[in-house]
C-alpha cells in the first residue's frame, strides 16, 4: 500500500481523484511508494500556477498523474470538454498536455533544491488516468501506453506503473539518452521531503527583553515529533531530553498554548525567576489559558493560601537552602494542600508541563507536584523536558532515582540532538573546554568566540565597557546585549563597577520589568533557559576549569548566545584553556 501524502484526500475533492486516491492507497504492492495528491507548481512554463494531480515516488520513478473523472470527453476542433452531463469543462490544453506540462517545473525544482544531476538520476513519467470510462483513441499527442483507464480496474495499479517505467525507459533509448537507476528507498524519502517535506512555523517567545520583537522560528523534524507527540491524546506522558539550544523550551510553551487552547487546564513550571517572569509574558502575550509559575513560587502560594505562611517565613530565617528546599517547603506544602482539598480549594490540572526539570527533579518537590495533577504522575497528562548532563550540575538538584521512577511509566522519550541557537564556532569552543561531545550544530553564520584577557579587576571593568561601547557604536540595540556573571551578583563585576555606557544596565535577577532601550545583566545560573543575540561572559577564572560545577557554568554561560559571544577571562584562564 502507497503511502499517501495527505493521508486522508480532502472535501470536495473530483469523485475520479477520490477513486484514484483509495486504488494507490489500497494496492499492497506499492509499499516502497510515496504518493503526493494535488500538488501546487509554482513555475510552470505556461501558466502562472499548475497542479498535478498526483505525484507518484517509488523504486522504479517519479510520475505525475492527471486525472480525468466523469463519464465523457471530447475533442472537438481542438477545444477539450472533459466532465459528465451536468458538470462539464472546456480546455484548450487537454489532458495530456497537462501531465506532461506538470513534468517539466518539478524535474526543474528537484534540480535546484536537491540534485543538479536529477535527470540522470532518476526516471521521470507523466500519465493520464481515465477511472470512468474507456479512452482508446490514437493521437500523435500520446501514446496509449501512458494511459490508465475502466479496462484497467480489474488488475493492480501497480501493473500500470510498471507500464509506465518500461515506455519510459523505452523512450530514452529511442532518443540515446542513458538510463537512470532505480530509486533506493533513502532517495525516495529524500524526494519527498523535498517536495512536500513536513515542516511547521511557530511563533518564538519574545527575544530577552525585547517585547516588540517576534521571531519565527522553524521547528525541526526532530522537536516537530515531540511537538506532535504532547499533542496526541493517545500519548499522555512525554519526557524530552535536550542540551542547551536544542530548543525544549521553544516546544513547551507551544505545547503549552495548544493544550490549553484545546480546553485543558495546564501548569507550565520551571526553576528559576527569570525564565518564569519571560515565560508569563509569553503567554500573556499569546492569550493562552496557561498557569505559569516557578516551582517554588507555587509551593509558597499554596503554603500561604492553605494558612501556614508564617510558619514558613519562620522556617525561612532559620534553614539552609538544602533543608528549606527539600524539607521545609515540601512539608508544609502537603500539609496546606490537605487543608485546601477538605475545603475543596486545592487547584487540579489536566496537564503539567515542567521545563529545566534536572532542577525540580527531586522526589519531596515532586510528591507535591503529583498533589495538583489530576490522576497524578502514574496515570495523568505530564511533559517533561530536561538536560541531565552538563546543566544539571549548576544546581546538581536532580534525583537519578526520580528520572528513573518516571521512565517506568512507559513515557513516550525524545532525545534532541541538535543545537539550533547557537554558531557552531561558540558550541565548538564550549565543547573543547567543557569535554561535552560536540552536537550537530544547525547555525551557519561564522562566529569565533572574542577572549578578552584581564590582569584584575579593575582592567575587566574597562574592558567590559570596551566591548558595550563598540556594540552600541555598531547600532547594536541595548536589548540585544546581556552581561553575564560567572560569580554572584554581590561579588560581580558589574555590580562593582558599575558600566558607564550611556544605556541603562538593568540587573534581571532584581527586576520584574526591564526597560525596552536597556543593556540586561545577571548572574548565569539566573539566565538558564533565556538566551540573546550578544552575551558577554565575565569573572572566568581558571578554578573553574577544575571542578564539575564550574564546567557547567560554562557549558551555561557559552550557550546563551545567538549571535556572538564574549568571554572576559584572567591571564591563567588562557592558559589552562591551551
Amino acid at each position: 500500500m502507497a503511502r499517501m501524502i495527505p493521508p486522508r484526500i480532502a472535501t470536495g475533492t473530483s469523485g475520479g481523484e477520490v477513486e484514484v486516491f483509495e486504488l494507490l492507497k489500497n494496492d499492497p504492492g506499492l509499499g516502497d511508494y510515496v504518493c503526493l495528491h494535488s500538488v501546487g507548481i509554482a513555475r510552470h512554463r505556461r501558466k502562472d500556477y499548475a497542479e498535478a494531480d498526483f505525484i507518484a515516488i517509488g523504486p522504479s520513478g517519479i510520475y505525475c498523474l492527471e486525472v480525468k473523472g466523469g463519464d465523457r470527453i471530447e475533442r472537438k476542433d481542438g477545444l477539450w470538454t472533459i466532465g459528465s452531463k451536468s458538470n462539464t469543462y472546456q480546455s484548450v490544453e487537454g489532458p495530456f498536455k497537462q501531465a506532461q506540462g506538470a513534468r517539466w517545473p518539478l524535474i526543474e525544482f528537484l534540480r535546484r533544491n536537491l540534485d543538479p544531476e536529477i535527470r540522470r538520476t532518476a526516471l521521470f513519467g507523466w500519465g493520464v488516468v481515465f477511472p470512468g470510462f474507456q479512452f482508446s483513441e490514437c493521437d500523435p499527442e500520446w501514446d496509449n501506453d501512458v494511459i490508465y483507464d475502466i479496462r484497467d480496474k480489474g488488475k493492480p495499479i501497480r501493473i500500470y506503473f510498471e507500464r509506465l517505467e518500461a515506455y519510459f525507459r523505452r523512450r530514452l533509448l529511442e532518443t540515446d539518452k542513458g538510463q537512470p537507476p532505480k530509486l533506493e528507498p533513502s532517495r525516495v524519502r529524500a524526494i519527498v521531503d523535498c517536495l512536500r517535506g513536513d515542516f511547521e512555523i511557530v511563533q518564538s517567545f519574545h527575544s530577552l527583553l525585547n517585547e516588540s520583537q517576534h521571531e519565527l522560528v522553524r521547528l525541526s523534524p526532530a522537536q516537530f515529533g515531540v511537538l506532535d507527540s504532547a499533542l496526541n491524546e493517545f500519548n499522555p506522558r512525554v519526557l524530552c531530553m535536550g542540551a542547551a539550544g536544542s530548543g525544549k523550551t521553544l516546544i513547551a510553551m507551544e505545547a503549552a498554548k495548544r493544550l490549553a487552547e484545546s480546553g485543558k487546564q495546564v501548569l507550565f513550571l520551571c526553576f528559576n525567576n527569570n525564565l518564569g517572569r519571560f515565560l508569563s509574558k509569553e503567554i500573556a502575550w499569546s492569550r493562552s489559558a496557561v498557569t505559569v509559575s516557578t516551582v517554588y513560587r507555587l509551593l509558597t502560594d499554596t503554603i500561604q493560601r492553605g494558612g501556614l505562611g508564617q510558619e514558613l517565613a519562620a522556617v525561612r530565617s532559620t534553614k539552609s537552602d538544602e533543608k528549606l528546599f527539600d524539607e521545609a517547603y515540601p512539608r508544609l506544602f502537603e500539609s496546606a494542600a490537605y487543608v485546601l482539598l477538605e475545603e475543596n480549594e486545592l487547584p487540579q490540572y489536566d496537564v503539567l508541563i515542567i521545563d529545566e526539570a534536572q532542577d525540580i527533579l527531586s522526589a519531596p518537590v515532586m510528591n507535591c507536584l503529583d498533589l495538583l495533577l489530576r490522576k497524578g504522575f502514574s496515570n495523568g497528562q505530564w511533559l517533561i523536558f530536561l538536560d541531565d548532563g552538563m546543566q544539571s550540575k549548576v544546581y546538581d538538584r536532580m534525583d537519578q532515582k526520580v528520572l528513573a521512577h518516571l521512565r517506568t511509566l512507559q513515557p513516550a522519550t525524545f532525545l534532541i540532538a541538535h543545537n539550533y541557537r547557537n554558531p557552531k564556532d561558540i558550541v565548538t569552543e564550549m565543547c573543547a573546554i567543557t569535554g561535552v561531545p560536540i552536537p550537530a550544530c544547525k547555525r551557519v553564520i561564522n562566529s569565533k568566540v572574542d577572549y578578552r584577557v584581564y590582569k584584575d579587576e579593575a582592567e575587566q571593568s574597562r574592558k567590559l565597557r570596551a566591548i558595550l561601547v563598540e556594540l552600541l557604536r555598531a547600532q547594536i540595540p541595548a536589548s540585544g546585549i546581556t552581561i553575564l556573571s560567572a560569580k554572584n551578583l554581590a561579588e560581580s563585576i558589574f555590580q562593582k563597577y558599575a558600566p558607564d555606557v550611556g544605556k541603562q544596565v538593568v540587573l534581571l535577577d532584581e527586576k520584574t520589568t526591564v526597560p525596552e532601550d536597556s543593556i540586561t545583566a545577571g548572574t548565569v545560573a539566573g539566565f538558564k533557559g533565556l538566551e540573546n543575540e550578544f552575551i558577554i561572559l565575565t569573572d572566568m577564572s581558571s578554578e573553574m576549569l577544575k571542578s564539575d560545577w564550574g564546567a557547567s557554568i560554562i557549558y551555561v554561560g557559552m550557550t546563551r548566545a545567538r549571535t556572538k559571544l564574549f568571554v572576559l577571562v584572567d591571564e591563567t584562564f588562557i592558559q589552562s584553556r591551551m
